[in-house]
């Protein structure tokens, strides 16, 4: 919930030997997979924007399951719990590397949380790239979708469904093996939260039995966490928000919407 405690965690584990994996599953969907190759591959030429747009419905018998949700000493609002995996596919699609942040949040309809139902920002990257992002539990009456655009010089593609499991545009300037197949991919899920999980920890598994770091990797954690706290400092501040972030927590937020 800190960049501090994201700090101490690698420092430790670095220490210590041992392997840290965060849990952004989505990072093994099949539509992300191919995406990926297709940007480490140099298809999309210099990249130009992205946005992610994350459309969910959280109602209060959810929060009222477990007293720590929708606080922010343990969760923070749906940019930090809800829209995390999302955000965390952006930043590592366009590079990682984050020059600027503006962001907004509000409490429009969920009075009995501390936090954000919804959060809007502008992402500026070091490679002149930038991005939006959208992130909601304000959907009614039921989650809509989880949407990844990428676009660039030479190719545009949208990962949709309800959690980035299908590709929905798959369009680049050279033809290449597989291109057919992958338009219209659906791979199919039992819920939102995709098949991915199975898959990142057998990578935890062969991490350890291999000596070597895990794909998504305690760094990939900060990262995202990073960029969260950043779009709370700038509804905070009201200012666009420089990277590195070295020093702010989910509880620098506390009495942001208190009436």
């Amino acid at each position: 919930m800190s960049i501090v405690d994201a700090n101490k965690i690698i420092k430790l584990s670095e220490k210590k030997g041992v392997k840290v994996s965060v849990c952004h599953q989505n990072r093994f969907n099949v539509a992300i997979q191919e995406l990926r190759k297709a940007l480490e591959t140099g298809r999309f030429g210099r990249l130009s924007h992205g946005s992610i747009n994350v459309r969910w419905n959280r109602n209060q018998s959810y929060y009222d399951q477990a007293p720590w949700r929708g606080t922010w000493k343990n969760d923070g609002g749906a940019l930090m719990n809800q829209c995390i995996h999302g955000i965390d596919l952006l930043r590592w699609m366009f590079g990682d590397e984050v020059e600027e942040v503006y962001g907004q949040t509000r409490n429009q309809f969920h009075d009995y949380l501390e936090t954000e139902d919804i959060g809007m920002a502008v992402v500026k990257y070091k490679n002149g790239a930038i991005a939006t992002i959208e992130g909601t539990t304000n959907v009614y009456p039921k989650n809509l979708e989880e949407t990844l655009y990428v676009f660039g010089e030479k190719g545009t593609v949208k990962i949709g469904g309800k959690s980035t499991n299908n590709i929905d545009v798959w369009e680049f300037a050279d033809e290449c093996e597989g291109d057919a197949k992958n338009k219209g991919l659906e791979e199919a899920t039992s819920n939102v939260y995709g098949n991915g999980r199975a898959s990142l920890f057998a990578d935890v598994i062969d991490a350890i039995k291999n000596n070597r770091r895990p794909y998504v990797e305690a760094y990939a954690g900060k990262n995202t966490l990073e960029l969260v706290l950043a779009i709370y400092k700038s509804q905070q501040t009201g200012l666009p928000v420089k990277l590195p972030l070295n020093d702010f927590s989910s509880m620098d937020m506390v009495g942001e919407f208190d009436a």
